[in-house]
């Protein structure tokens, strides 16, 4: 009976196999069940496009609240203040007066960033116009606690004037021109001249016009409007797969060219976030963006039926 000894290559063999294995597992979960972006700074890692800030997620305040209001010292209203100085620093040689905030898909807090950027805008003493220009689903009423009983919808019907519509909202300085009555035909007002004219009424008379449109990944609404703004800028959440948003927004720069884009990574945790917020420590506050009731945009489909809240 001959020598015994370890079969080497088939060792070898064994074990290289057994590593590719074990690194395929990995790259299969970090894909699967880590394809989402906690920070900014992985958030800058994916996209030459800039990132101008990031919302602290909270727990603790409530549906589509203005923190500048209810919460002026907490973190969530200091990050959308950084927000508001990089918005300035971005644009320095063009006028900055029409800023568009939309985001790739529902719930990702497009809306609650209008609101909020509008509030810590008017807290500065800037005359601010928020136009509720997503008609498929208008949550900006609710955000101001006003009534949509007149808006664009009868400004295009010329059933109002556009001074009619305008509606003062609780905070100083803030004011809203509202969805009004749904519109059969919501896309269609896009193009409408009225629509140039509520632009060019919010750039005479205020310092800013904030508008609020439709997630880009399943309404064009934003994308046409986009020419019309200084500003435009894409909400992502963390709890979205970056994949999919950052793509997208990519193409949308490539293909239509905005003036200046940018980014707002929203529901940062607060250990994820830069050191000044928990170094200055503002509190259990931290920042919204949880948005667990705010997926109301799943009946996106039945556009016509909605009604207002």
């Amino acid at each position: 009976m001959g020598l015994v000894k370890p079969d080497r290559k088939k060792i070898t063999t064994n074990f290289v196999l057994f590593g590719l294995f074990f690194c395929s597992c990995i790259v299969a979960l970090r894909v699967t069940f880590f394809s989402r972006i906690e920070s900014v700074e992985e958030l800058k890692s994916k996209t030459h496009l800039p990132v101008i800030g990031e919302v602290i997620y909270s727990p603790l305040l409530k549906e589509l609240n203005i923190a500048a209001e209810s919460e002026p010292k907490s973190a969530l209203a200091e990050s959308f203040r950084t927000i508001r100085t990089n918005l300035q620093f971005m644009v320095t040689n063009s006028p900055c007066k029409v800023i568009l905030i939309t985001s790739n898909s529902p719930g990702e807090g497009k809306t609650f960033c209008s609101l909020n950027l509008a509030g810590i805008l008017a807290k500065a003493n800037k005359r601010v116009l928020v136009l509720e220009l997503d008609l498929h689903k208008p949550r900006v009423q609710k955000g101001l606690g006003l009534e949509s009983d007149i808006g664009i919808s009868t400004i295009v019907i010329g059933k109002n004037t556009i001074r009619e519509c305008v509606k003062h909202s609780t905070i100083e300085n803030l004011d809203a021109i509202l969805s009004g009555p749904l519109p059969p035909n919501p896309s269609e007002i896009i193009l409408s001249k009225e629509l140039e004219d509520i632009l060019a009424f919010g750039r005479e008379n205020y310092d800013y016009v904030l508008i609020d449109t439709p997630p880009v990944g399943l309404i064009s609404d934003a994308i046409v409007m986009m020419k019309m703004a200084d500003v435009s800028l894409f909400v992502i959440n963390t709890n979205s797969h970056f994949k999919d948003c950052i793509s997208n927004a990519h193409d949308i720069v490539s293909t239509n060219k905005p003036q200046h884009f940018a980014f707002i990574l929203n529901s940062v945790k607060k250990r994820k976030a830069k050191y000044y917020y928990n170094r200055y420590g503002y509190g259990g506050y931290g920042g919204y963006g949880s948005y667990g009731s705010y997926g109301g945009y799943g009946r996106y489909g039945s556009y016509g039926s909605n009604k207002n809240v």
